[in-house]
């Protein structure tokens, strides 16, 4: 019964004598990569394969084979979203190519700026956090209330570290890691963030200081919205606190 998804292509001795090549190449036991085969075949299918082939349905190195289906899967998935994202808001890929005079680094950070709506949302899956999931973060970039920035270690530069939201003038409205938290490293990193300040507001140019003003106006705004409604947080180790505070204590003005 375990076997009946590819009994219609191979013979019960060809199954037994492709596990058992199989298992020779990974710690498993045959029968326990019957259900990687299944997986694989499903996913491959996802993917418009051709199932039937016996390249793809008696791929060479199976474990492997499986890895690289489950990554195409989700690139796959995550470029359907991204157009969804763009589809939704049409300003915002060219927002992120506008978003460059914003990289800076030293020799422990960096800042850098997403290249596309494809990245942040690589970057959400990575960190698994709220910020790059809501509609709310890619509708403020369109609209260039606020932009989403990528705050990584200087020596692993690819590596997501935490996202941060700010403001046009270089203010930081919030910084998130793993799981919507700030770990105490956020401490020393907050000095690179201030000294990345400083040398931004030589780059803003007429606009970005509009835009900023703006982006403050309306941040003040929603926070006051925020407070006055009483909306608290559940989880992320915030469970009863005031949304509004946590915004508010996660601010750095640029006070350039």
């Amino acid at each position: 019964t375990e076997l009946s998804f590819i009994l219609d292509r191979m013979s019960p001795e060809q199954i037994k004598n492709y596990l058992e090549k199989q298992a020779e190449e990974s710690e498993k036991k045959p029968k326990d990569l019957v259900g990687t085969w299944k997986d694989y075949l499903d996913m491959a299918e996802k993917l418009g394969l051709n199932v039937k082939d016996s390249i793809v349905y008696r791929v060479r190195k199976l474990e492997l084979r499986h890895n690289e289906v489950i990554q195409m899967l989700r690139d796959k998935e995550m470029d359907l979203k991204a157009d969804e994202v763009v589809e939704k808001f049409p300003t915002i890929e060219a927002v992120c190519e506008s978003l460059k005079k914003y990289e800076y680094k030293d020799q422990k950070y960096q800042i850098v700026a997403p290249r596309n709506v494809k990245d942040i949302l690589a970057e959400g899956n990575e960190l698994k956090h709220c910020i790059t999931g809501k509609e709310t973060y890619f509708d403020r970039m369109a609209k260039q209330k606020s932009y989403l920035l990528f705050l990584r270690k200087t020596d692993t530069p690819e590596k997501p570290y935490y996202t941060l939201e700010v403001e046009p003038d270089g203010t930081v409205r919030q910084k998130r890691t793993y799981f919507d938290r700030q770990n105490p490293d956020i401490e020393e990193a907050k000095k690179f963030l201030v000294k990345w300040q400083k040398q931004l507001t030589r780059k803003l140019n007429k606009e970005d200081k509009i835009l900023s003003l703006k982006s403050r106006d309306l941040r003040k705004k929603e926070i006051e919205d925020l407070r006055k409604k009483k909306v608290k947080v559940n989880g992320f180790g915030f469970t009863g606190k005031l949304l509004a505070d946590i915004l508010e204590e996660d601010l750095m003005e640029n006070a350039a």
